[in-house]
């Protein structure tokens, strides 16, 4: 059991408070009571009995309170199986990392600045997948599409100017990169996000790769820093970055070009002046609305069930008997008989297993299985309910844990029951690739009732597929056999002319047949016999089951004379002293390039 909310428990205090507030209210009573009249009046007016009663009224109150307090702590007891699917898009953010970037005509700066609006972004995606490739004169993939929103902020951080080898800006380069960043077969919606401030300096045409990426599919949406007038560059050593002929150099902003690329990829355009990007608006009106998310990822985690009802329960019926309880003996009895009429009786509740049932016939198994576990939670170590749990679970494909519960409700006395138990654990095993244990399970079923002709006809049939396989697995260790005498054969006649180079060793190695027994056994195994048919049902908490399932690294360098081990403590000062750079590891070389206009 867990708690929703633990602060919660706090009101427990509220318990012994009362209770001292009671005993002080006790004894001020009998202090007014021995005021107004004397002891053997007390004793005809007041006795001691209707004292008792007193006491049972505080200590439901005092219930009521508890239990309030832990209904208000929201308790957990048990769980359920709930699906998860994760839907999104795949977005790739191509981020001009480029020197005119570190301008200054938008605070702190323009790379600064567009890294924050790119992490307020994260913060309002959608189970969507996001990448990141950085670029200037050259441009590589600085984190791969992802789910993990703080790794992706992590590589986002360590982007500045000096981290890329070659300076300029070359937009194509970019998009052929996010381009190819993509899953080929991921069917989700794509996008790319460009941001950058100036015109581009690569090769390519950027209007081609616009057109590349509406061949696949790919919306382009870009977004312009800065203005079409120019601003200079700041060097890192002060002052502004100047051409050849000691000019200032002003950063121009690209704009018609990069209209034409979003409109060319169905996109949009947004120019950025004050820093406000606009992302925001681009993710929701564009990309979430007009694209479709498709599950990147789907799995199953257990919910744990509200139990709240229970203890909340037994604090109105507290409160409730607190208040019907009168404190003299004669007006008890009218109270009592309507708490006993208003009390609600406990009656078995058969509702989720008989649901299960019915969504089981119906073939819906997801359904049957959830209703087969709300069931359970009454009775965990219940066989029969273990059985239907199992056999929902077996009808979904998850044989792992058909296995386990099957395997738990075999702790029964029913013979009947043990017996269709094995029989559909020996079935389990098989679709686990199991056989030896599916026989084993068959057997001990038919030790029960030698008679049964469907267990006999699936007993028979792992056997035959046991025996297929051994057979496989004799005639591939006889190939095995040729095919080493034949290469030893090979290796004589080499020994007595001349010596194989260790590629044409590689290259026989490589050629010569290999036996999978394991694939030629997946391929021929066949569908073996069906299973019994569900005459009889077992009972779980009062209702029938379902019937039973119808298909069944290199080695350390050695340290060389006169060598000494270097110091551990230097080696870890001088790894302390590397500076951490996430992502440097998947920048491909650049070499040595001449790009005229380098920022």
């Amino acid at each position: 059991m867990t708690f929703f909310r633990t602060e919660m428990l706090f009101f427990i205090w509220a318990v012994p408070v009362l209770f001292l507030v009671i005993v002080y209210g006790s004894r001020r009573r009998r202090e007014i009571m021995h005021r107004f009249a004397s002891a053997h009046g007390l004793d005809a007016i007041a006795p001691d009995s209707v004292g008792g009663r007193r006491w049972v009224k505080a200590s439901l109150l005092m219930a009521a309170v508890l239990f309030s307090a832990v209904a208000l702590a929201g308790p957990k007891y048990g769980y359920r199986w709930q699906e998860i699917r994760q839907q999104g898009v795949d977005i790739i953010i191509a981020l001009d990392c480029s020197r005119s970037m570190t301008a200054t005509d938008i605070q702190p700066t323009r790379l600064e600045r567009a890294k924050r609006e790119v992490f307020d972004l994260l913060a309002m995606l959608q189970g969507d997948r996001v990448g990141l490739v950085a670029f200037a004169g050259t441009a590589f993939l600085q984190c791969p599409l992802t789910l993990d929103y703080d790794a992706f902020n992590l590589f986002l951080n360590a982007l500045s100017p000096d981290y890329l080898p070659v300076g300029g800006t070359d937009i194509t380069g970019a998009l052929a990169t996010a381009m190819d960043s993509f899953e080929p077969k991921s069917a989700s919606d794509k996008a790319v996000i460009l941001i950058t401030d100036g015109e581009n300096t690569g090769d390519g045409d950027p209007l081609k790769a616009a057109e590349t990426l509406k061949e696949k599919k790919i919306k382009l949406f870009c977004i312009g820093v800065g203005g079409i007038d120019g601003v200079p560059i700041p060097e890192p050593a002060g002052g502004f970055k100047k051409d050849h002929s000691g000019q200032i150099v002003l950063s121009r902003l690209d704009e018609n070009t990069l209209k034409k690329m979003a409109v060319v990829t169905g996109g949009t355009y947004v120019r950025s002046v004050a820093g406000d990007m606009d992302l925001d608006a681009i993710y929701t009106d564009e990309i979430r609305r007009t694209m479709e998310a498709k599950t990147l990822s789907s799995g199953r985690k257990q919910v744990w069930e509200d139990r709240f009802q229970w203890p909340l329960a037994l604090a109105l019926l507290c409160l409730a008997a607190e208040l019907m309880l009168p404190v003299s003996r004669k007006a008890m009895l009218v109270p009592l008989l309507a708490a006993l009429v208003l009390v609600p009786h406990p009656s078995a509740d058969a509702n989720d297993t008989h649901d299960g049932i019915a969504a089981y016939e119906k073939g819906d198994f997801e359904k049957a299985l959830r209703h087969f576990t709300d069931a359970q939670l009454n009775a965990p170590d219940q066989p029969e309910a273990l059985y239907n749990v199992a056999d929902a679970y077996y009808k979904t494909g998850n044989f792992e844990a058909a296995a386990e519960h099957y395997k738990k409700a075999l702790e029964t006395d029913d013979s009947e029951l043990k017996r269709n138990i094995l029989y559909n654990l020996g079935n389990t095993e098989f679709r686990r690739g199991r056989a030896k244990e599916a026989i084993g399970h068959y057997e001990a079923a038919l030790a029960i009732d030698p008679d049964d002709r469907q267990t006999q006809e699936n007993l028979a049939f792992v056997k035959k597929v046991m025996e297929q396989q051994q057979q496989q697995s004799e005639d591939g260790q006889k190939n095995q056999e040729k095919s080493d005498q034949g290469q030893e054969n090979e290796s004589k006649s080499n020994e007595n002319g001349k010596s194989q180079s260790p590629e044409d060793q590689e290259q026989q190695q490589d050629k010569a047949p290999s036996d999978r027994a394991d694939g030629e056994q997946e391929q021929q195994r066949p569908e073996f016999g069906e299973e019994m048919d569900g005459q009889q049902k077992q009972q779980a908490a009062g209702a029938d089951a379902p019937p039973k399932n119808q298909q069944p690294s290199a080695p350390p360098r050695p340290a060389e004379p006169g060598e000494t081990a270097a110091d551990p403590l230097q080696a870890e000062r001088m790894l302390n002293r590397l500076q951490d750079q996430p992502g440097r590891a998947l920048m491909p070389a650049a070499g040595k390039r001449t790009v005229e206009k380098d920022w």
